[in-house]
């Protein structure tokens, strides 16, 4: 049967200009500059995404703001943030989604004692976690996940693993 078909098909007329070529959009070979245990804010930008982060945040506010004024040439672009702490007492770990930029209403955030699950309105830019001195919802291992799905729409995506029984860590502005 392939035979037939190959004997059918003029291969000299398939170029790859006929074709559209995928490209990974996801993946980076740098990793991102480690987002230590302080306050000062960390500003993203377009060459972040693909890349994964890794957050030493335990005890200080820290804020997080993801590439500002996405469009649908990013569509499928992400970056992670992956927590090697847990965030503790007095820590809190903002991410901000970006000038031009809301949550998308598919974002989720699961965890041992998390009550908030999803954003609640379309106009959703910011996301709070808050940790707590000995049951963190946000504990070592915790990982965040921004992805664009649209123009001006980041999905995130919060994987807690808890300290102790966890915490209502999670809030949404």
């Amino acid at each position: 049967m392939n035979d037939l078909i190959l004997s059918k098909l003029d291969a000299a007329t398939i170029t790859q200009a006929s074709f559209p070529v995928g490209h990974v959009t996801g993946a980076a070979d740098a990793a991102g500059t480690a987002l230590a245990d302080d306050t000062a804010a960390v500003q993203l930008v377009d060459s972040d995404f693909g890349k994964t982060f890794a957050c030493a945040l335990d005890g200080a506010a820290k804020t997080v703001t993801l590439p500002v004024s996405v469009t649908v040439a990013d569509i499928g672009k992400s970056l992670k943030i992956y927590q090697t702490v847990s965030l503790v007492g007095s820590g809190v770990l903002t991410l901000v989604t970006g000038t031009g930029n809301v949550l998308a209403l598919n974002s989720a955030f699961v965890g041992t004692g998390v009550t908030v699950f999803r954003p609640d309105d379309a106009v959703a830019t910011t996301i709070a976690i808050t940790g707590a001195a000995t049951n963190s919802a946000f504990g070592a291992g915790s990982t965040i996940k921004a992805t664009v799905v649209d123009a001006g729409k980041y999905m995130v995506e919060i994987l807690c693993t808890p300290l102790g029984a966890g915490n209502d860590a999670i809030a949404v502005s």
